[in-house]
């Protein structure tokens, strides 16, 4: 139901994404899901779509029959070896199954019975460059796209002795693969058709198997040069004419039928006078009128379905942490099956379950719309050897170098198991970090445990603060390190929240000018634009991050597209010295894109710890319930292409703050740089 849905929202030719949602919602509904019934309810309720009973079935192997000089041939697996006494072909598309390999065989069909390759329509697809942020325009936010697309496709290729005259026999139920095949070769002129007329909108659908039950959902316009393909292909002959249902293919018309079929001469030109009714794909856009905060089962259920569709389409990092959404997916439709959903709370954490087992350190879930917390815990936090330690306060009975040892009674170490568990994140230093960073949200007092550096827990009843605590590791401005005893030494803090822009960082880098060396902080995220930076700091021609685009031309044809790129150096100012840069749990994304260039350029030695490991521009996707989910939605490589999700920077030394450094006021990456930069060890 996942991939059925995941192709009527990305590919269909139906109703919006918000339209396709919740008739998704309506068909999930209830103490438990019958799947046949929600896949019939829901074909029912969006446009472009079709149920059907199926059973399953494999394709058989081809067989041949030669009724004197005319070969009836049914498409199957194999070879398909054709007597050199054939002079006329009759393939039979009747009941064959919408298995996989049907498309390879029908090529095989009519290539042993062709010398010239067989021209096939164009389609007309939805054409996905990343997925499209669902919740900030696309004029605003223009880093993925998607856009209706004429794709031609390739020809069958003609493997035969000779050119034969070719007749297809069709029923009233055709495989969409059979489908497309007969519109194909009879808009081409190169078959006959001779049973059931053909409805071309099964030929431009996709088959989706949904328990005992399948979805055809259209996905295409099937076109040439003059335009749309009729709405409906006619049949040239029907069997009823000489006698014969056209139901069963295990039935074949009598010789007399067959040689009046195989031998009719060249088909005339397909009747285009109807008008087409069929639309194309449409382009789609972010959603505009957001949808309310609301919570049901069916909500929960369907915002699963669609989370795992679009990371099913879009995601592209299960070739590093494995492919296991499938098993999450069923582990939480089981739980909300156990416990009906009825608080947009039980949502939220179910979707947070989810990503967890993505490894994504952009993988985050919002419930928008819900009311805002009375406040917050007045602390930034930092990660000691595994515990949450607070770095700042502004309570004035929590202090800098104070543990957190437990919540409300609960050990902090059970509790940040629950929160990881809710947790996505590429590197366990980030997986920690943004766990301990819902303490942060208070609706009311709380106790917390708290150990001193003296080693003696006390327990503090906190207040709700009217502001969050944020900001990098250190709020040092750019200058001179005299202060810390290096006075030939230079600093420059890259946190947005201290060097907020490029012109700054220009102005800090015209005052290290002569510095014997320089210190980058990328402990905190970036307000500068990186390429700029890197041209100034990096004296010789250099290559930027690989980053790679996922790109579906159509529900069938995937590939990453992507490059690296050159970058020339910059001067006035620049800086040629030797640089160590400073990176930590919190260095993610933009900032881990700097560093990548860095490293990769080998202009840096990296001291502090491991990065986050996640790189590229998120994709956002805007659920029923106004939940909205990230996730990165591009692959990036190290320059040399080499793998970064999960690996990050990872320092050429290892420096670690403890709880007394912090409750002194020492810098120890700082202050390890400097050492470094003094004594080249």
């Amino acid at each position: 139901m996942s991939a059925a849905h995941g192709q009527a929202r990305f590919f269909g030719t139906g109703p919006s994404y918000n339209d396709a949602d919740l008739a998704l919602v309506r068909v999930l509904e209830g103490a438990s899901v019958d799947w046949d019934v929600a896949a019939t309810h829901y074909a029912d309720r969006v446009e472009g779509v079709c149920a059907l009973d199926v059973s399953s079935k494999s394709l058989r192997p081809a067989r041949v029959l030669m009724l004197g000089a005319i070969a009836v041939i049914r498409p199957g697996t194999g070879d398909l070896p054709l007597p050199r006494h054939a002079r006329a072909a009759i393939i039979d598309l009747r009941e064959l199954p919408a298995a996989p390999g049907l498309e390879e065989a029908l090529a095989r069909a009519i290539g042993v019975v062709s010398t010239a390759p067989v021209t096939r329509l164009s389609e007309r697809v939805r054409h996905h460059v990343g997925m499209t942020d669902e919740v900030v325009p696309e004029e605003e936010y223009p880093i993925y796209t998607n856009y209706v697309d004429l794709r031609a496709r390739e020809p069958h290729a003609a493997t035969g002795r000779s050119e034969l005259p070719v007749t297809l026999l069709t029923g009233p139920a055709l495989a969409p693969a059979a489908a497309r095949f007969a519109v194909d070769l009879r808009m081409a002129r190169r078959a006959w058709l001779v049973g059931s007329p053909v409805h071309t909108a099964v030929a431009e659908s996709k088959w989706m198997p949904v328990r005992a039950r399948g979805m055809l959902v259209r996905t295409a316009r099937l076109e040439d040069a003059q335009g749309a393909a009729p709405d409906v292909i006619p049949a040239d002959l029907s069997l009823s004419r000489f006698g014969l249902g056209a139901a069963s293919s295990e039935s074949l018309p009598s010789a007399r039928v067959l040689q009046a079929a195989a031998f009719l001469g060249a088909p005339p030109p397909v009747d285009r006078t109807a008008p087409v009714t069929r639309n194309a794909p449409p382009k789609r856009f972010a959603l505009e009128v957001p949808p309310p905060s609301e919570a049901s089962s069916g909500i929960a259920r369907a915002d699963l379905l669609i989370f795992h569709g679009a990371t099913r389409l879009f995601f592209p990092y299960f070739d590093v942490v494995g492919d296991g959404i499938d098993g999450r997916l069923l582990e939480m439709l089981a739980s909300v099956d156990a416990v009906p959903v009825t608080q947009v709370a039980q949502t939220h954490r179910l979707l947070l379950r989810f990503s967890e087992v993505l490894q994504d350190g952009h993988a985050f879930v919002y419930a928008r719309g819900t009311p805002p917390p009375v406040g917050y815990f007045g602390v930034l936090l930092d990660d000691v050897a595994g515990e949450p330690v607070v770095l700042r306060s502004e309570l004035t009975e929590v202090h800098p170098g104070d543990t957190l040892t437990s919540i409300e009674g609960q050990p902090m170490s059970e509790w940040l198991a629950t929160e990881m568990a809710h947790t996505s994140a590429a590197t366990p230093g980030f997986k920690r970090e943004v766990a301990a960073r819902r303490l942060i949200n208070m609706n009311g007092p709380k106790t917390f445990g708290l150990r001193g550096v003296d080693g003696v827990t006390r327990f503090v009843q906190v207040q709700p603060h009217p502001r969050m605590v944020l900001g990098p590791p250190s709020l040092r401005e750019a200058g001179s390190l005299a202060d810390l005893g290096a006075p030939d030494l230079h600093y420059i803090n890259l946190a947005n929240q201290v060097l907020a822009n490029d012109a700054k960082f220009r102005t800090a880098l015209t005052a290290a000018q002569g510095a014997r060396g320089l210190v980058l902080d990328m402990r905190g995220y970036p307000g500068l634009e990186s390429y700029d930076a890197q041209r100034r700091l990096i004296p010789t021609t250099f290559f930027t991050s690989y980053l790679m685009y996922p790109v579906w031309a159509g529900p069938e044809s995937f590939e990453f597209q992507g490059d690296s790129y050159p970058m020339e150096p910059r001067s006035n100012p620049s800086y040629a010295g030797p640089i160590v840069l400073l990176v930590g749990p919190r260095s993610v994304s933009a900032a881990e894109d700097f560093s990548m260039v860095m490293t990769g350029a080998r202009r840096v030695t990296v001291i502090g710890r491991r990065s986050a490991g996640t790189n590229g521009a998120i994709s956002q996707l805007l659920l029923p319930g106004y939940m909205v989910a990230w996730f990165t939605g591009m692959k990036v490589l190290f320059p040399d292409g080499s793998r970064f999700h999960g690996v990050g920077i990872v320092p050429d030394i290892e420096a670690a703050p403890t709880a007394s450094d912090i409750a002194a006021g020492r810098d120890t990456e700082l202050l390890r740089a400097i050492e470094y930069l003094r004594t080249g060890q």
